[in-house]
């Protein structure tokens, strides 16, 4: 059970994240969700599988509907197929009480997760640069 502080803190970081570390947030949850339903599964908690999966579904399913296919192109068609590929995985280890399908869904969830982590630091590494750059201007005449 969350404490206040925790709920504090974890909304304090919602609030300041910048857009990629949201996407972040949301695959890193989504990943923990995946694991503890493989544990229910094993342990045969299938009521508590079914919340859990939800709110996994829940996740994807925000992912998907927020991805934005005119300004992202192919990329944004591609992540909305692995989006839907997930979304079937994760039904499929639903209905038929197997987590093999869920351990595809982590494997993609944790690379697309690498991969925005790798842009986010190219970000910032360019906003820093950046930054310095303006500073070390002089501009005064």
């Amino acid at each position: 059970m969350e404490t206040p502080q925790t709920k504090t803190y974890k909304k304090s970081q919602v609030d300041t994240a910048s857009p990629i570390g949201l996407v972040i947030m949301l695959y890193d949850r989504a990943i923990v969700l995946l694991n503890k339903a493989k544990i229910e599964i094993s342990e045969k908690q299938y009521e508590a599988k079914g919340h859990t999966l939800d709110k996994a579904t829940e996740i994807i399913f925000e992912l998907l509907t927020t991805l934005d296919k005119d300004k992202g192109g192919e990329i944004a068609s591609s992540l909305s197929n692995l989006y839907n590929f997930i979304l079937r995985e994760i039904t499929d280890a639903n209905s038929k009480l197997n987590s093999k399908p869920l351990d595809n869904a982590i494997r993609i969830l944790s690379e697309l997760r690498e991969s925005w982590d790798r842009i986010k630091d190219n970000e910032e590494i360019v906003a820093k640069s950046r930054d310095h750059v303006i500073n070390s201007l002089d501009i005064s005449g």
